[in-house]
């Protein structure tokens, strides 16, 4: 797997080197009124890393994603992709979400766009395409995930795994420098779910930065550089994911993981 951190700069609160770090997280907080969902959080991702993100709901694990991609402003802390302040005053939003794709847990495709319209939305508005270029980006993300054959069919049409799978086009023809995905399969019926997973699994065995806040906690084991688990808004462990996952060194993480497998 790409992109792996030595146990050596793997710490426990999820930072590694931030000189090499895709994405580098410092003192993140995040609060809604009186609620601190994010208590400070400290989290460097390097190139071609895949990190799985697990955690009890509301432990802040959609949060910290959301932050990531500036759905959410900070309310303290710093955010930096590629070694580029995001959240900083003045950032262009736009030009950030370009260089950071996300998937979410519904599909949020517009009903009433053919697929091929739905990926090439954001090349023509966002990127300034013409038609015919980002029709052929849009045509060569349908192709690499299985889905030519239905770029000119309306959502409606398709399975909720081929929707997602769409979701997932539109987000790589931006060409972005890392994926977030938040629960990608967990809206999806369970004989669905395997086709997202190995559409994630490609991503992350073809270099892509990746994390992924899932419950598919096999997919974490088999295909994750580095498991995170989250509880009450911090980074509570951190580190090799299979390792992690069979042998968790705090209480938290193991009544958890008896609750989940």
């Amino acid at each position: 797997m790409a992109g792996t951190l030595s146990e050596s700069n793997s710490r426990a609160d999820g930072t590694g080197t931030a000189a090499t770090a895709a994405v580098a997280v410092r003192g993140l907080h995040k609060r809604y009124g009186e609620v601190e969902v994010l208590r400070g959080v400290d989290l460097d991702v390097a190139a071609g890393e895949t990190v799985c993100v697990i955690g009890r709901s509301g432990s802040g694990k959609s949060t910290l994603l959301k932050c990531m991609n500036l759905l959410e402003p900070p309310t303290a802390g710093e955010i930096r992709l590629g070694g580029d302040l995001i959240t900083g005053p003045g950032v262009d939003v736009d030009a950030v979400r370009t260089r950071v794709g996300m998937v979410f847990q519904h599909f949020n495709l517009f009903p009433h766009l053919s697929v091929l319209h739905n990926v090439t939305v954001a090349l023509r508005k966002v990127r300034g395409m013409g038609r015919q270029e980002a029709d052929t980006v849009a045509m060569t993300q349908l192709e690499r995930l299985g889905l030519a054959g239905l770029a000119h069919a309306r959502p409606s049409r398709l399975s909720g795994g081929q929707q997602q799978r769409v979701a997932i086009a539109r987000a790589l023809a931006m060409e972005p420098e890392v994926m977030l995905f938040d629960e990608a399969t967990s809206a999806l019926d369970p004989e669905l779910v395997k086709d997202v997973l190995d559409v994630m699994r490609l991503l992350a065995e073809s270099g892509m930065t990746m994390i992924a806040v899932t419950h598919e906690i096999g997919f974490a084991r088999e295909v994750a550089d580095r498991l995170i688990f989250m509880d009450e808004g911090r980074i509570a462990e951190s580190g090799p994911a299979r390792r992690t996952l069979e042998h968790p060194g705090t209480a938290r993480l193991r009544d958890f993981l008896a609750r989940v497998l």
